[in-house]
């Protein structure tokens, strides 16, 4: 094979991830099937399982004194792991002198979420004190079920022994992320927001109904929780904190609204919350991720997703900042040309956070290990945004930007101004067929320094205007389909070409695990106790998250 790589042993991941990081380069090069060659089953799982030992050790919430160093934090990968690969050239690496904070969401969607979760993993490993992993939704077996990540899994190590062995591994390892970050006492970082308080009672009557009132957990409660399991389900009072704090979403309404996805799924809370959770909490500063510019752009009334960051919250005791690390996302069907950012927290106060942006570089050809029924057509009807899907631009970044590749350093005031339409998260195009991806992008760098300017309108608090154009049932998600979880498993050959042979010319029903627990089985929360027949050998037809 040309080009091959010579395969990895363990201690070659976590002694040089600098060398790993090029041999997984190298891998993504070849078929999925030849990904062994690289790094066979047993080094992938010793790997995966000195990484889950040192995140079982790790508290439900991380404190992280970092001691004078620069704290990077980094939002959504999404198995785009070249992407990665410049998020490090352009950030630097971990060490004494630089700590980072990987925000969630490291797979699906994206070709190479197993390169991604491995190479971070093996940072994790050869850099404990300077490296740490925040959970996200992404991280929970019914997302990485539906959205590619397990087919990817398969793909590479076989619909077999190992590559059911490797993805159980995943999910152990997914299990027992910590759910938040506090860097020294003055920042946190969550993947996406805030969540209820537990009632004190665990019972499910305790669980709030329609537009009762709504009690914002502390970050004592935050402490105090475990870290939800395989995957935290909302609907079980013990399990609910660990499920908001990875689905909610900020908003611009004052309060709290229950479901900022459907189905009773994480909450979207005000400005005025954040004020108070942060004065509260003695906090200045919270970095979240989880929304993307598809995301942003079923969300009018909120930021758009243009610059690899927005303020959306920006109270008298502090900011909310979200950020996104995948640019021209997703890598499949309708791509946003967003460049990426992650946000750099420096001493003495690690609350003013500096963003670095970066554009996509070039990536190989490959295909989605997924497909999606998407309602694009509904959804443009609905927020307007099939002409900016069309144009292949979102929030006023035209498809032409990623191939500038200037690069510079800006100094200017908060967010943009705009407010683009375009795909939401979990809407990628329509992909009954697959598509490809490559070869797109180039490098651009530019560092941006927050400061009290303007730009971007954010939501301020506790006096905060509210917007005409908000949606007043469900924070702005309002358009995505429900019920969330219906899902059903069709046929692909080209995909059971790469599973090595797996049967999946036959539609049948298929639920995941996630699902089967909404429908009132009680989660046994262990990760890797998912059956294999149990399991799809393709990926479904789902409406999106």
């Amino acid at each position: 094979m040309a080009d091959a790589v010579d395969r990895m042993r363990p201690k070659e991941l976590w002694g040089d991830p600098a060398a790993a990081a090029l041999a997984l380069d190298a891998a993504t090069r070849h078929p999925p099937a030849a990904f062994p060659a690289t790094l066979d089953v047993a080094a992938c799982l010793a790997l995966l399982q000195r990484c889950e030992r040192l995140l079982r050790a790790e508290p439900t919430v991380l404190e992280i004194d970092p001691g004078g160093a620069e704290v990077v934090v980094v939002g959504d990968i999404h198995g785009q792991f070249h992407d990665l690969l410049t998020m490090f050239s352009t950030a630097g690496h971990p060490g004494p002198g630089r700590l980072f904070v990987f925000d969630g969401d490291l797979v699906d969607r994206g070709a190479w979420g197993l390169e991604v979760l491995l190479l971070v993993a093996a940072w994790k490993v050869a850099a404990p004190a300077h490296v740490f992993l925040v959970r996200g939704n992404h991280e929970t077996t019914f997302c990485s079920w539906v959205y590619g990540f397990r087919n990817e899994v398969l793909a590479k190590y076989g619909a077999g022994r190992e590559g059911q062995s490797a993805f159980a591994a995943c999910q152990r390892l997914f299990a027992q992320l910590p759910l938040a970050a506090v860097v020294a006492g003055r920042a946190l970082v969550v993947h996406g927001g805030l969540a209820r308080a537990p009632p004190r009672r665990v019972t499910r009557r305790s669980l709030p109904e329609g537009k009762a009132q709504v009690t914002v957990a502390s970050l004592a409660e935050m402490r105090a929780s475990h870290k939800g399991g395989d995957d935290p389900e909302p609907q079980q009072a013990d399990q609910r904190l660990p499920a908001d704090v990875l689905w909610s979403d900020p908003g611009r309404e004052p309060g709290v609204q229950l479901g900022a996805r459907p189905g009773d799924v994480g909450i979207v809370f005000g400005p005025d919350v954040t004020e108070a959770f942060l004065r509260d909490n003695g906090l200045r500063l919270i970095l979240r991720g989880h929304e993307g510019p598809d995301a942003r752009a079923l969300r009018p009334e909120m930021p758009a997703m243009d610059r690899g960051w927005t303020l959306d919250h920006d109270t008298p005791s502090g900011r909310l900042y979200t950020v996104f690390s995948a640019p021209n996302y997703p890598q499949f069907g309708a791509q946003c040309s967003n460049p990426a950012a992650v946000a750099v927290l420096s001493a003495p106060g690690y609350d003013q956070p500096r963003f670095v942006q970066y554009d996509a570089v070039p990536r190989p050809k490959a295909t989605p290990f997924y497909s999606i029924e998407t309602e694009d057509e509904e959804v443009a009807e609905q927020d307007g945004a099939g002409d900016v899907a069309a144009a292949g631009g979102v929030g006023g970044v035209p498809k032409e930007r990623s191939q500038e590749g200037s690069s510079h350093e800006e100094e200017d005031g908060i967010g943009s101004k705009g407010g683009g339409q375009g795909g939401g998260e979990g809407s990628p195009g329509g992909l009954g067929e697959p598509h490809s991806s490559g070869d797109v992008g180039s490098n651009s760098v530019q560092e941006v320094q927050t400061g009290d300017g303007g730009g971007s309108s954010p939501a301020t608090a506790p006096s905060s205007r509210r917007s005409e154009e908000v949606a007043q049932a469900g924070g702005g998600h309002g358009s995505l389909p429900a019920p969330l979880l219906d899902a059903r498993v069709s046929g692909g050959s080209e995909l059971a070409e790469q599973l090595g042979g797996a049967e999946c010319g036959e539609e049948e029903e298929a639920e995941p695990p996630a699902k089967r627990q909404r429908q009132g089985d009680s989660p046994d929360g262990d990760a890797g106790g998912l059956p294999a027949e149990s399991m799809p050998a393709v990926p479904g037809e789902v409406q999106p998250l």
